[in-house]
C-alpha cells in the first residue's frame, strides 16, 4: 500500500484527471522579462518544469495581470493582456505536460493594491495611468500613504471584464488545462465584493446582490472564453482578518451563491487580505487553515483546495483523510523543495527540505527581485545550473566550519563524489541558523542546519563536532587530513563592544558595564538580570526576540535603536506584525531615534540622533549588543601563505544572511 493513499490518489476537475492531490498553488511567478512587458522567460519554463518533474499533479501560475491598469511594479508579475505572452506560456504548458502535470493560470487585477509610481518610469508608456483603480475611493489601508484610487466608471468596468475574457482566451490558446479567477487577498474582485472597499450606490455596489455582480460577470465571461472543456476555479479568502471586511460567515454564503450562478469547478481557499496572514510565520501550526477550509467545504459541492504552512506528507495526508479538503496546496514548501512529492511517494520523508517560513521568498519579491528561498539556492537557476554532475577528479576536501555555508558546500561536494570532512568548533552544527533557533518562536529556523548536516552525511561527508581549528593547530590538522582543497567557512561573531556603522567605533565605556552579544544570552553563557538594555542596530528579528526572551525571565528590558522603529528590516518579510505584539505583551519598553553616548556603571547615557543635545539616562545593569559582526577568517591568510588550494565563503568572507551563505556554499561546491 502506498504510504499516503489519499495524497497520491487521482482526482477529477471537470474533464481533467489529475494524478495526485499535490498542487503548486498561485504564488509569485516572478520569472518574467520586466515589470511592464511581463513576458515569461526561459527561466520560467525551467522553474515550472522542475516542480512538474518533482511529482506535482497540478500547477497554477499565480497573479497574472489581465489589464495594464493592474501593473504592480516593482513586483515582477506576468501578464495576459496581449498576445505576445501566448508563445512563452505555451512553452511552460508543454514542459509541464511532458512531465505528466496539469497547468492552469490565475487571472488577476490588483485594483487599489497596485503601485502606480512605477508607471512613471520615463521609458514606459507616456500614456499610462498614474493611479490605481477600485470600485470606490477607499484608500489602501495596509501601507503608509496608501494610494487613493480612481473610482471605476461603467466603461472602465466593462473594459476590465472584457480583459478577463481576453486573458482566458490566451490561456486556452497556449494549451493550458484551466484558469483560476483571483477573488481573494483584497484585490479588485474582492474590492467589489467587500463593503469595506465598495461604497457604490449603482448596480455594482450597495446591496449584496450588486456587490456580487462583478465576480459573477467575470466568471461568466471567462467560462464563455474558454468553452466547456477547460476547468475554471477561483481563489477566495475564507476570512479576511481585517476589521470591517468579510469574514467566514459571509464567505460561507458567497461560495454556494457563486456555484449556483456560475459554471465553476473548484474552490481554492486561502485566508487574509494582509500579507502577514498570507505568508504566516514559522510559529503557526502546520495546516492552520484547515478549520476554515473545512467550513467552506461543508457548503460547497466542488473540490476544495487547502493551503497553510503544510510542509510534511503526514500532515497533508491527515488533512485529506479528515475531510478538510480535496487537495493540498504547497506554496512556499515547493520553493524550498521542488521534489517534495517524489520524495514523499518514495518514502524519503527525511530527505525533504522543509520550508521554515523565513519569508525570504516574499521579501525578495517585494523589493523587486525574483522569488528566492533562504536555503534553496537553485530556485530560478534550474536552467542555468542543471543537475549536479559527478566530479571528474574527486578530491579530498577539508571544510572548516559547520554553519550554513560550510554544510551546503559539504552536502553538494560530497554528492559530486568528493571526500569531504567538516570540522566544527561547537558541540552542534548549524552556525547562526542554530543560534537564531534558540530565540522565542524561531525554533523552525534550526531545521536549516539540521537538514544540511543530515544530507551532507547521507552524501558521504564526515562531520566532526567540537573540533576547533586555529592558526596554531592548523599545521597539525593539515598533516592529519592531507586535503587537496580547504574551505574556510568559519562564519562571523557578534561583537560585544557595540561597534557599528554610526560611529564606526566601539561604544565608550563598554568595558565598564556588563556588555555582551545577544549570542551569549541565547546560549546561556550570560544571564542578564535587573535592568537590561538591548541595543539594536540591525533591526532584524534578533533584537526584539532577545528582548522578549529576557523580559520573560523577569528582567526589566528596554529595546533601544537609533532607527525610527524597531524591526525595520522585518517589514518586507512580514514578521513585524508578529514581533510587535510579543514586545507589547512582554512589557518591553521601546526607545527609538536614540543612540548611546556612553556606558556607565549601571546606566547608559543616550541622546536623540535627530536632536543630539537632547540627552537622557537609562538604567542598565546589562547591555546586550545586537550590533556589528566581524568575520572569523584568520585561517585564510595562513593557508594562502602555505600555498594551499583554499577559498573563503559565507560570513567568513563578509557577514551577511543565511541566503548568501548557502548560495556561496552551493555555487563553490559545484566548481571544485
Amino acid at each position: 500500500m502506498a504510504p499516503y493513499p489519499n495524497l497520491f490518489s487521482e482526482w477529477q476537475i471537470r474533464n481533467t484527471t489529475i494524478k495526485n492531490r499535490v498542487v503548486f498553488p498561485p504564488t509569485c511567478p516572478s520569472f518574467v522579462s520586466d515589470p511592464w512587458n511581463a513576458l515569461f522567460t526561459d527561466m520560467a519554463t525551467a522553474y515550472y518544469r522542475e516542480r512538474a518533474q518533482g511529482g506535482v499533479g497540478l500547477i497554477i501560475i499565480g497573479a497574472t495581470h489581465v489589464h495594464k491598469s493592474s501593473i504592480m511594479a516593482p513586483l515582477l508579475m506576468p501578464q495576459l493582456f496581449d498576445d505576445r505572452q501566448i508563445e512563452p506560456l505555451s512553452k511552460i504548458a508543454e514542459a509541464c505536460h511532458e512531465e505528466g502535470c496539469k497547468l492552469a493560470i490565475q487571472l488577476w487585477h490588483s485594483g487599489v493594491r497596485g503601485f502606480p509610481t512605477f508607471k512613471q518610469e520615463p521609458a514606459y508608456d507616456p500614456d499610462a495611468t498614474w493611479y490605481t483603480v477600485s470600485p470606490s475611493q477607499v484608500p489602501l489601508g495596509e501601507f503608509p500613504a496608501g494610494s487613493i484610487p480612481k473610482e471605476l466608471d461603467e466603461d472602465e468596468i466593462e473594459e476590465i471584464l472584457s480583459a478577463y475574457a481576453s486573458a482566458a482566451t490566451r490561456a486556452a490558446a497556449a494549451g493550458l488545462d484551466g484558469v483560476e479567477f483571483h477573488l481573494s487577498h483584497g484585490y479588485l474582485p474582492w474590492q467589489f465584493l467587500s463593503p469595506l472597499y465598495n461604497k457604490r450606490t449603482d448596480r455594482w455596489g450597495g446591496s449584496y446582490e450588486n456587490r456580487l455582480r462583478f465576480p459573477v460577470e467575470a466568471l461568466h465571461r471567462i467560462r464563455a472564453a474558454i468553452g466547456d472543456e477547460m476547468f475554471l476555479g477561483y481563489r477566495i479568502n475564507s476570512t479576511s482578518f481585517w476589521p470591517g471586511d468579510l469574514e467566514l460567515e459571509d464567505v460561507k454564503g458567497i461560495v454556494p451563491d457563486l456555484e449556483r450562478r456560475t459554471d465553476i469547478d473548484y474552490v481554492d481557499v486561502s485566508a487574509g487580505v494582509h500579507h502577514a496572514y498570507i505568508h504566516t510565520p514559522m510559529e503557526f501550526e502546520p495546516g492552520w487553515e484547515k478549520g476554515y477550509a473545512h467550513e467552506i467545504r461543508d457548503v460547497s459541492s466542488k473540490p476544495v483546495l487547502l493551503v497553510g504552512r503544510i510542509t510534511t506528507p503526514d500532515v497533508a495526508e491527515n488533512l485529506l483523510a479528515e475531510g478538510h479538503a480535496d487537495a493540498i496546496c504547497l506554496a512556499r514548501q515547493l520553493f524550498t523543495d521542488p521534489d517534495w512529492a517524489v520524495k514523499a511517494q518514495e518514502g524519503r520523508e527525511d530527505d525533504i527540505r522543509r520550508c521554515v517560513a523565513a519569508n525570504f521568498c516574499w521579501k525578495s519579491v517585494s523589493r523587486g527581485g525574483r522569488v528566492q528561498c533562504v536555503y534553496n539556492p537553485e530556485i530560478g537557476r534550474e536552467g542555468t545550473w542543471g543537475a549536479l554532475t559527478t566530479a571528474a577528479d574527486p578530491k579530498r576536501v577539508l571544510v572548516v566550519g559547520g554553519g550554513p555555508a560550510g554544510l551546503e558546500f559539504a552536502r553538494v561536494a560530497a554528492a559530486r563524489g568528493h571526500g569531504v570532512v567538516v570540522l566544527e568548533a561547537e558541540e552542534q552544527a548549524g552556525g547562526h541558523a542554530r543560534l537564531q533557533s534558540l530565540l522565542p518562536s524561531r525554533a523552525e529556523f534550526g531545521l536549516i542546519g539540521e537538514w544540511l548536516a543530515n544530507q551532507a552525511q547521507k552524501n558521504g561527508a564526515e562531520i566532526r563536532l567540537s573540533s576547533p581549528v586555529t592558526p596554531e593547530t592548523l599545521d597539525d590538522v593539515l598533516e592529519a587530513e592531507a586535503p587537496d582543497h580547504v574551505v574556510v567557512a568559519t562564519g562571523s561573531r557578534y561583537r560585544g563592544d557595540g561597534f557599528q556603522g554610526w560611529t564606526a567605533e566601539p561604544l565608550p565605556g563598554h568595558e565598564n558595564g556588563h556588555c555582551v552579544p545577544w549570542t551569549d544570552v541565547v546560549t546561556g553563557q550570560s544571564r542578564p538580570t535587573g535592568s537590561v538594555v538591548v541595543l539594536d542596530d540591525e533591526c532584524s528579528v534578533v533584537a526584539p526576540l532577545t528582548a522578549v526572551a529576557l523580559a520573560d525571565t523577569g528582567a526589566a528590558v528596554t529595546l533601544l535603536t537609533r532607527w525610527p522603529m524597531v524591526g525595520l528590516d522585518t517589514i518586507l518579510d512580514v514578521y513585524l506584525d508578529w514581533i510587535l505584539p510579543k514586545l507589547y505583551r512582554s512589557g518591553v519598553e521601546m526607545v527609538t531615534d536614540h543612540f548611546v553616548r556612553s556606558i556607565e556603571d549601571g546606566s547608559l547615557s543616550i541622546y536623540n540622533v535627530h536632536d543630539p543635545e537632547r540627552e537622557r539616562s537609562l538604567p542598565a545593569d546589562w547591555v546586550v549588543m545586537v550590533t556589528a559582526r566581524a568575520s572569523e577568517n584568520s585561517l585564510h591568510p595562513v593557508l594562502k601563505e602555505r600555498g594551499l588550494s583554499c577559498e573563503l565563503i559565507g560570513d567568513a568572507a563578509a557577514p551577511r544572511g543565511t541566503y548568501e551563505a548557502v548560495y556561496e556554499g552551493h555555487r563553490q561546491a559545484r566548481k571544485v
